[in-house]
């Protein structure tokens, strides 16, 4: 310290130099929206926290899955697109919310559009992303592989379920539930696995899954809905 006050010259260099880093790092921050986000989205009765982890693969393209801080993360993002400070998401497990933020000083800004109307939302970038993708599952059968509908029957209410497999070239499959009756469309499937005329997958937002055996003629898989209170009966038709 008495070496900078002796010679004001250095002192005014090395206050130069960390001004300096200090204005890069701070436009580095602002103009890279990857990291560990979490802020709340203001509705009518109260909040909600939400969190986002935002990074790029090893081929350089954008990931993201989102997440409840302290209660569940890894929930898939579907159609992301960033474009400079720019993020653009829907969340499939959050009943299909859409997200628009921009990055601005710092924090990502902007609304959230659900089913009971648009809110908005800002959230603080607090560490590194963290992103957590559903494993890829193998792909299926060309007899399996095409759109599926059962009706499911939980107590007195029916709800229509329809699953849809297809195919990938790197030899995957994606693999989604639509529920029409609750507005939930493009939900992802987990631990899609066909072992000969078994067939098995996971809704993991759900916790959740199926169990069901497809006939010899491939038109429909009979089985068990499977959840926490027990199973239900589930036949799925190809359309």
């Amino acid at each position: 310290m008495r070496v900078f006050s002796e010679c004001p010259g250095v002192a005014r260099f090395f206050r130069g130099v960390g001004a300096g880093l200090l204005l890069a790092w701070l436009a580095c921050a602002q103009t890279d929206p990857g990291g560990h986000w979490e802020g709340t989205v203001k509705r009518d009765g109260g909040e909600i926290r939400i969190s986002l982890d935002l990074a790029k693969d090893a081929q350089s393209r954008w990931i993201a899955s989102t997440g409840v801080p302290g209660q569940m993360a890894g929930l898939v993002v579907t159609e992301l697109a960033v474009e400079g400070k720019s993020v653009k998401f829907i969340a499939a497990e959050m009943m299909m919310t859409k997200f628009v933020l921009t990055l601005d000083g710092g924090v990502l800004k902007g609304t959230c559009a659900t089913p009971q109307g648009s809110f908005p939302i800002e959230m603080k970038r607090t560490g590194e992303a963290k992103v957590d993708l559903i494993p890829a599952s193998p792909a299926v059968s060309k007899e399996l592989e095409g759109d599926w509908e059962g009706l499911l029957q939980m107590g007195d209410r029916t709800f229509r379920m329809i699953v849809h497999f297809k195919n990938q070239p790197d030899n995957t499959v994606k693999a989604t539930i639509d529920a029409p009756d609750t507005q939930a469309f493009g939900l992802p499937l987990n631990d899609v696995k066909q072992t000969e005329r078994k067939v098995e997958f996971g809704i993991r937002v759900a916790h959740a899954g199926f169990e069901g055996t497809l006939n010899p003629q491939g038109t429909e898989v009979a089985g068990q809905f499977l959840h926490d209170s027990g199973g239900v009966p589930l036949t799925l038709r190809k359309k």
